[in-house]
């Protein structure tokens, strides 16, 4: 049996507990409420930059709610935290688990957060409305989840970083389920769904581009190239194309998954990629902690823009897009939230060359 445990704000760190047969832990812990002011407008008002208060909590992993709630994880300071943009009010949840290592969040459809914790093998739901978190401990050793995903039917997934290891999760019954990827060592990362709730990833060291399909409980995998290109992603389009990006090569990557084919982008020299993700106008957003930029390539006319951040060093570490048409990114470096208004955005891109290429169908 499971139960949830509201705790009133301002009681002490709590941690969470082995049980008997299913290991969960479930606390409401200390609220920290403050309040964000914007602190650097850019570009006329295209970025806007919002500071956080405390001392290095490190900004990390970020994604919007059905409601358009922005929630992210402060690294070192071990929380979760969600900010409104409306009202610029920040709230802080202490994490259970201390020293969590949360690595990746994902927002279901009722607006409930799922962490990723990497470093005590948990995956942990964040229930928005009661404000209470519950952990619970993956029963495969050593799974390390990186990568979470919260699917359109409820079910949680979640890869692992050293173990070739997906996960499934059921929250209506608290039952695991692992499904062992076909090729070793692959390093899969970055969960997302198609329309007809089949899961896709890159597997980074496999060198690979994989789906897996839920109901037949089968695999498919398709190389990228020969040499290694450390790939990263993934997401799809309203068309259904998956993308990724070719970190060596430095190519935006579409695949067919009806043909096999595969169209490659070349994109401006950069290096630093963080992360991807795709807004509703089917542009893809690439966050550059490195290059301290953002950029915004357009999926359906291959065109791309750069955003130069206001703030330099500001390491920028990972993006989401709401419900408006906001984009919003984390900046690890110097503790604050950035947003691009894209009904902002001026047209000022350039097209890219493309390449086409067919791929080697590697079923599994």
């Amino acid at each position: 049996m499971s139960a949830e445990v509201a705790v009133p704000a301002g009681s002490p760190r709590s941690h969470y507990r082995v049980l008997p047969g299913r290991a969960f832990a479930a606390s409401l812990l200390a609220v920290i409420l403050a309040v964000l002011s914007p602190s650097v407008s850019w570009g006329g008002d295209t970025i806007t930059e919002f500071s956080i208060k405390g001392e290095n909590t490190y900004p990390t992993a970020i994604n919007a709610s059905p409601d358009n709630l922005i929630w992210f994880i402060q690294f070192n300071s071990n929380t979760l935290a969600r900010f409104n943009p409306e009202n610029k009010e920040l709230k802080e949840f202490p994490i259970p688990s201390s020293s969590s290592h949360t690595i990746d969040i994902s927002v279901d459809r009722q607006g409930n957060v799922w962490l990723a914790e990497q470093d005590v093998n948990v995956i942990a739901k964040f229930d928005a409305r009661k404000q209470v978190f519950k952990e619970y401990i993956i029963p495969f050793k050593g799974l390390q989840p990186i990568s979470i995903y919260a699917s359109r039917n409820g079910d949680v997934w979640a890869l692992g970083w050293s173990n070739d290891l997906l996960l499934r999760f059921r929250p209506d019954t608290e039952q695991f389920e692992q499904y062992t990827i076909p090729t070793k060592d692959s390093s899969a990362y970055n969960l997302t769904e198609d329309k007809q709730g089949n899961l896709w990833f890159v597997e980074r060291a496999g060198n690979k581009l994989a789906t897996f399909d839920p109901v037949k409980k089968r695999f498919r995998e398709w190389s990228i190239s020969e040499g290694i290109q450390s790939a990263m992603g993934t997401v799809i389009d309203s068309s259904g194309y998956v993308w990724y990006l070719q970190m060596v090569d430095n190519r935006m990557v579409r695949f067919d998954p009806k043909s096999g084919k595969t169209s490659m982008y070349d994109l401006p020299k950069n290096k630093g990629t963080q992360g991807m993700v795709i807004d509703q106008k089917d542009r893809i957003w690439l966050v550059q902690s490195t290059e301290n930029r953002i950029h915004s390539f357009d999926a359906k006319t291959f065109k791309i823009q750069t955003y130069d951040l206001p703030t330099g060093e500001s390491k920028p570490n990972s993006i989401c897009a709401d419900k408006k048409g906001r984009v919003w990114f984390t900046e690890a470096a110097n503790m604050k939230l950035g947003m691009i208004d894209t009904s902002k955005i001026q047209e000022e891109s350039k097209k890219l060359k493309v390449k086409i290429k067919t791929t080697e169908k590697l079923f599994r």
